[in-house]
């Protein structure tokens, strides 16, 4: 068994896990989050600042306009502790294709268990967390949505969240169906927008525009969501080694950590007598409910 454990290209296993958290950072940006540098275990409790502005009043000659020194944040508990796996049969994997099929399964894991974080985070996007009044919502058909349309989310989105950036997150299944079937994708076409080609949504209205396939229905015919940043917040940690501590076997085990942005996965790898090579990655996280920042498109009432 060791012979097939010396074959793994722990260096490429590296490269290809960060290269996937780097992937799906983009989609973090849309949440309040942090990224616990120190150890973590599970149902600890990490404090999210809230991405809010300062309030503006008046300022007095030779004063200094301060607040009270008082964080906007919340609470969010890492009661989430995903995991991925894969295996590996000595008997029936060949040594020199061993190295880059491990590291490609282990980055497939992490985009999965990472993808986890962002779905669990949408599941908040209800009625009963950012309010079912006509400013928290609009409902519209694809082919019904127009500029018109737009522009009374848009102006929803202003109302409500009060804040320069803002994510218009679209189902993959909506947008397929606005740029297809709508006066929107009419608009676009004709002015010269090659979204046919690139897949991607242009910015409208100044909103930052994404499509999400696993965007979740959340029992509300959700087609998308203008998202304040302060709406949601996310915590992932570094998972403390001790957290699988009575796991047998194991001939490999660290924390992978993206360098930049501190985004960390635990890597494991396990052995057993029969030749069968086990991989498995795992994330440490949560999330909770900020700000009253969203606006619900639902395709129907």
């Amino acid at each position: 068994m060791a012979s097939t454990f010396t074959n793994l290209n722990q260096a490429l296993v590296d490269e290809k896990v960060v290269e996937a958290l780097r992937h799906v950072l983009p989609m973090f940006g849309m949440f309040s989050h942090i990224v616990q540098p120190d150890d973590a275990i599970a149902n600890d409790v990490v404090r999210v600042p809230l991405a809010t502005d300062p309030t503006v009043g008046n300022k007095t000659a030779g004063t200094f306009k301060s607040a009270d020194g008082t964080i906007t944040a919340v609470d969010v508990t890492l009661d989430k502790f995903r995991a991925a796996g894969w295996d590996a049969v000595e008997s029936t994997t060949p040594a020199r294709l061993l190295p880059q099929y491990w590291a490609d399964k282990a980055a497939g894991a992490v985009y999965g268990v990472a993808k986890d974080v962002i779905d669990t985070a949408l599941a908040l996007v209800t009625a009963a967390n950012y309010g079912d009044d006509a400013e928290d919502k609009l409902v519209a058909a694809p082919a019904d949505f127009s500029q018109v349309e737009l522009g009374q989310l848009w102006g929803k989105g202003v109302s409500k969240i009060k804040r320069q950036e803002m994510f218009f997150l679209l189902n993959s299944d909506y947008a397929a169906a606005l740029l297809g079937q709508s006066t929107l994708g009419l608009v676009f076409a004709t002015s010269g927008n090659n979204f046919i080609e690139t897949g991607k949504i242009p910015s409208l209205m100044g909103m930052s525009v994404a499509h999400y396939g696993d965007l979740p229905d959340n029992d509300e015919s959700l087609g998308g969501a203008i998202i304040g940043k302060a709406a949601i917040a996310a915590a992932i940690a570094r998972p403390g080694f001790f957290l699988n501590a009575g796991d047998g076997d194991i001939v490999e085990r660290r924390v992978i950590t993206e360098p930049d942005s501190g985004l960390s996965a635990m890597y494991t790898v396990k052995a057993d007598a029969g030749g069968t090579l086990s991989g498995e990655v795992a994330m440490l996280f949560g999330v909770a409910k900020g700000q009253d920042s969203i606006v619900r498109l639902k395709t129907a009432a």
